[in-house]
């Protein structure tokens, strides 16, 4: 997997860009005082102030009022919501005023601070001059205003102390106060720091909408490859959330508000999560259940649509069921992609690497916005790794693609220059295909002679007992039997008669039947062991009376897992009437060809590979010559054609087992050695409990 192997190597690369000094030499605040007197901008650079500031809740106070107040100490960044519950600012909403003295020593260059985002406005003053403010501080949601922009302030320092106070007020959103970095520096050092993230951030912005605005031109010239337009939409709604968090540069070009800014925060966020899931799933088709689909959409739609419907003071509240939901989709993706790579799907591996690295990003983001992460906002870098996997997915197919265009172009020159030795070729297969068309016409020609001599044979077998019973009536009539006793032979014999024009005339009834599909089959699950027990005791009695031994059991030599494949785990749909009948058929046939002392067994086992229960009904019987063998089961075939049906059957009887077992869609056929016995074989469908 070089793509996973080449993000590993990158992402150190991108941690580093992003993360904040943590050398134990940098000063930080302690109750309210920074002392920088021992720091050069000049050489060290550019610093956070972060540490102990003091904090006046609840209080707006000017610069010169801040002295005059008693205060409290509080961590910054960090969000107003995290303070102690005294402090009354649990649920994010309120006023307060915070206030830091960092001891410099005097210069002649002119230094700079850089304002992070406030939430959600305020005002900032530098050693009593008001400097920077976004919105409108109050102490209520109707004499406030949201407003946020990162800004740069410069000032001199000639003097030996800075006095920063920041106005900070909230009545818009769930988190309030100062939780990101404030940074002082020299002013050519933070102004070239914001200008070089500045263009890094432009570069992954434009990166991203120019990338998006390709797929989805490649979808509409290429509707095949569906996963290209959710691509693209992914990109641009993340390019969308970028543009207005951070520095918010689409709030900077465009007089859009603080709330339509939130909104388009939230939404893209929930897009975000729905496109990508969508990329992921039309990547790789078939991997997941279209019900799973819909949800992840209709969930998208109704958190979109909460969104639209209320202000930020809800939904921003409900920012941990956003996170659940993207975080869940963004997992869910991975358990996709991981499955696709198991099944060998083609780019399974770049994507499983881009996802990834993805996701982790968004966790990334996601701790950041709950105080718990120092990396802001790498969700575009992130998605900027997962486009390159993209960019290795794309090449791929189409290096697939020409190397398929080659092979062809390959095949056909192969086959222009031998073209003639393809028309011998398929000369032969037509030769051989007329020489197989031959074969079987010689087969149905000899199958239909066989029929014709059955026929004979019926006729003969219909016009024999009836021309006996005539005689045996003309003779009662003519008064030839005389006797009680010889009545009753008469009677007998011509019971007799009827009853095997009774039993040909009902295979053949049966057999019409069954193959103009007119018999139905109550089919019902039944357990191979009771079927077993069944089969032994209706038939080991005849059998054993005929002087057979006889075996009927489950075949446990041949399992490769007897334990896992035990009868009484195994079930056979069957309609036993009917099976029954096949049974009988196969034993009585065998019994009629075997030998007193001969041996007879039934051999049942499980095929593990094709779900199929096999029955070896075998025989040390005469056998069946090679020639007949493929026959035995046509219809109206009969080994020895000048042989009647009072003497051999009709040759009804496999034709009709045959039809049944296809009827519950098996198979039967044949293997025998003459001289020394026959092996009838049976195959149905079963399952295993």
């Amino acid at each position: 997997m070089p793509g996973l192997l080449l993000i590993l190597l990158l992402l150190p690369l991108l941690l580093s860009s992003c993360s904040v000094q943590t050398e134990a030499s940098k000063p930080t605040a302690v109750h309210g005082e920074l002392d920088l007197r021992k720091w050069s901008f000049e050489s060290n650079g550019e610093l956070t102030l972060s540490g102990q500031w003091a904090f006046f809740g609840k209080q707006l106070l000017q610069p010169n009022e801040a002295h005059m107040s008693e205060s409290s100490f509080v961590m910054v960044p960090r969000s107003w919501n995290s303070y102690p519950a005294s402090f009354g600012f649990k649920n994010g909403q309120g006023y307060a005023t915070y206030r830091l003295t960092v001891r410099i020593q005097p210069t002649e260059h002119v230094l700079a601070l850089r304002v992070p985002n406030i939430f959600s406005s305020y005002k900032l003053w530098v050693n009593g001059d008001l400097l920077a403010a976004e919105g409108v501080v109050g102490t209520s949601r109707d004499t406030s205003s949201p407003e946020q922009f990162p800004r740069i302030v410069s000032f001199d320092a000639h003097t030996d102390k800075l006095d920063i106070v920041v106005q900070v007020s909230n009545f818009q959103h769930r988190k309030g106060g100062i939780w990101v970095d404030f940074k002082l520096g020299d002013s050519d050092q933070i102004v070239r720091s914001q200008m070089i993230a500045t263009a890094q951030e432009m570069a992954i912005l434009g990166s991203l909408i120019i990338i998006g605005v390709y797929h989805i031109g490649l979808y509409a010239f290429w509707r095949q490859e569906q996963f290209t337009i959710h691509f693209g939409l992914l990109c641009l709604f993340v390019a969308a959330r970028s543009s207005v968090t951070g520095d918010s540069y689409l709030m900077q070009l465009f007089p859009i508000s603080w709330e339509t800014g939130l909104k388009i925060e939230y939404i893209s966020l929930v897009f975000s999560a729905v496109t990508g899931f969508l990329y992921v799933y039309r990547l790789f088709p078939g991997v997941v259940s279209k019900r799973v689909v819909q949800a992840i959409i209709g969930i998208g739609m109704m958190l979109c649509l909460f969104v639209l419907v209320f202000p930020a003071i809800v939904y921003s509240k409900s920012l941990p069921i956003f996170q659940l939901f993207v975080l869940g989709v963004g997992m869910y993706c991975l358990i996709i992609v991981i499955k696709a790579l198991i099944l060998k799907r083609a780019g399974a591996g770049f994507v499983l690497a881009g996802v990834a690295v993805f996701v982790l990003t968004v966790m990334n983001d996601m701790l950041f916005y709950n105080e718990w992460f120092v990396f802001p906002q790498l969700v575009p870098i992130g998605l900027f790794f997962f486009m390159l996997m993209q960019s290795f997915i794309i090449s791929t197919r189409f290096s697939t693609a020409l190397r398929r265009v080659g092979q062809v172009s390959d095949e056909l020159r192969e086959l222009n220059t031998h073209l003639e030795e393809r028309i011998e070729e398929r000369t032969e297969a037509l030769s051989l295909t007329n020489e197989t068309l031959e074969q079987r016409n010689r087969d149905l020609g000899r199958m239909e002679t066989s029929r014709r001599h059955l026929m004979t044979n019926i006729s003969h077998d219909l016009r024999t007992p009836i021309t006996l019973l005539q005689g045996y009536l003309e003779a009662i009539q003519d008064g030839v039997v005389k006797s009680e006793e010889q009545r009753q032979k008469y009677v007998r014999m011509m019971l007799g008669k009827v009853g095997g024009l009774n039993r040909l005339i009902h295979d053949l009834f049966e057999l019409s039947k069954l193959e103009a599909g007119q018999l139905r089959f109550d089919l019902s699950d039944v357990l191979l062991s009771e079927w077993i027990e069944q089969i032994q005791g209706q038939y080991e009695i005849d059998i054993r009376s005929g002087g057979l031994s006889f075996t009927c059991a489950y075949d446990y030599a041949r399992q490769e897992v007897p334990e896992l494949e035990q009868p009484e785990r195994i079930l056979v749909k069957l309609d036993l009437p009917r099976m029954d009948q096949v049974i009988a058929n196969v034993i009585y046939n065998a019994l009629k060809h075997t030998p007193r002392n001969g041996h007879l067994s039934l051999l049942f086992y499980y095929d593990y590979e094709t779900s199929r229960v096999i029955i070896n009904v075998c025989d040390t019987g005469s056998g069946i010559e090679t020639e007949h063998l493929p026959f035995i089961f046509d219809r109206f075939y009969k080994k020895e054609i000048s042989r009647n049906s009072a003497e051999g059957g009709s040759g009804l009887g496999l034709a009709i087992a045959k039809e049944i077992v296809e009827g519950h869609e098996g198979t039967i056929g044949a293997e025998s050695i003459p001289n020394k016995g026959t092996t009838i074989w049976i195959s149905l469908p079963a399952r295993k409990m």
